[in-house]
């Protein structure tokens, strides 16, 4: 009961959590302030994170940071500059973070998922966040954004992966978006790689991706997380059932209990 509800606390968004609104607001300001550097917000996140909540409260709290920065946007309370300055913060302290969690991995093997955008999306910020929070799983992950699918880097990072993360917001890059899946696609027939999309154009888009054999759609970098977690666990199910000679029902190449 426990793990239940704080799922839900940080699915909601941390955010929500009244605990944290005077670390955010704080925090929100200082990313945007002149002259201020990365680890000295890395530093005031140490203070304001009580040392007992796990790594996920961190990353959840640049999430939270992140899309509080958004909203000033939308309510005009920033402008342009300011939303620059802080995602330029944001990333670095993300790049501070992940190298911090990566140094405690272990070297047993772990999944490897590839987090993408379609060619000339620009609201990049999620699918890093995202990353860092695989960071925190113990998992491997890669970030490549900007890339021709069908380049030489991207269709080595696709077969390579046990599962992609797509990020599109844009609705304007349906066709780019599309270029990727059919990509993914033709290089894994058999396997299926699961594909698990977010982004503002994607939850506008269900009809569409449904069509194109996404498997599931999300709505926050924890939401994907836990459903990339809830895959990979429903494949080693699978592969113990396989061992062990138990038949599992497929359909279309997909065991019944990867639904959409």
């Amino acid at each position: 009961m426990t793990a239940e509800k704080l799922a839900m606390r940080y699915e909601m968004g941390l955010e929500h959590d009244r605990r944290y609104d005077t670390a955010l607001a704080t925090f929100c300001a200082q990313v945007t302030r002149p002259g201020i550097r990365a680890p000295a917000l890395r530093e005031f996140m140490r203070r304001e994170i009580p040392p007992d909540q796990p790594d996920i409260v961190t990353v959840l709290f640049i999430e939270a940071a992140a899309r509080l920065l958004g909203q000033k946007w939308v309510d005009d309370d920033c402008d342009f500059i300011d939303v620059t300055i802080g995602t330029a913060r944001l990333q670095e302290i993300i790049r501070l973070l992940s190298f911090e969690f990566r140094s405690r991995r272990s070297h047993a093997w772990t999944p490897f998922i590839v987090i993408t955008t379609p060619m000339g999306e620009q609201h990049t910020l999620a699918q890093h966040i995202l990353g860092l929070l695989f960071d925190t799983m113990g998992w491997t992950s890669q970030v490549l954004e900007g890339k021709e699918p069908r380049g030489a880097e991207m269709r080595s990072a696709f077969k390579r992966a046990d599962m992609i993360c797509i990020g599109w917001s844009n609705h304007r890059l349906k066709k780019e978006f599309e270029d990727i899946v059919t990509t993914v696609r033709s290089l894994t027939p058999g396997s299926r790689t699961p594909i698990v999309v977010g982004g503002v154009a994607a939850l506008d888009s269900i009809d569409f991706l449904v069509s194109l054999g996404i498997d599931c759609v999300c709505d926050s970098v924890y939401s994907a997380a836990r459903i990339l977690e809830k895959f990979h666990e429903l494949e080693a199910i699978g592969q113990q059932a396989q061992a062990s000679g138990q038949k599992i029902m497929a359909n279309a190449d997909r065991p019944d209990w990867l639904i959409r």
